[in-house]
């Protein structure tokens, strides 16, 4: 009776041993399917980062190319503002000129007209 008892206690261990085994055979296949599907997913994060990356770099070598174009714009553009600046203080002068010239009076005023 007490080898029954043994026998019976083992083979409810081995039971118990062989089901948690197969529990733990499909967990173990369950993380490495999800490791593979983990694996695929990090190769695209890589390459999507490496991606990013690269138009980073285009973007910023594209601001650099425009800031220096701007920059040359800006000083063409100050340059023609100062020629414009120079061309309209002449025009201005010019304009008001013969306006003074004339309501002052010439040195001349008092010699007749016949000897000028």
């Amino acid at each position: 009776m007490t080898s029954w008892l043994i026998d019976a206690l083992l083979v409810s261990a081995l039971l118990v041993t062989s089901w948690r085994t197969g529990t733990m055979y499909r967990e173990l296949r369950r993380l490495r399917s999800d490791e593979t599907a983990l694996r695929a997913v990090l190769v695209d994060a890589d390459q999507s980062i490496n991606k990013a990356a690269n138009a980073v770099v285009l973007l910023k070598s594209e601001g650099v190319r425009t800031l220096q174009t701007l920059e040359e714009r800006m000083a063409e553009a100050r340059e023609l503002a100062e020629r414009l600046d120079i061309i309209l203080d002449s025009y201005e002068r010019r304009r008001i000129a013969p306006a003074n010239d004339a309501d002052t009076p010439s040195r001349f005023a008092s010699v007749p007209v016949a000897i000028r």
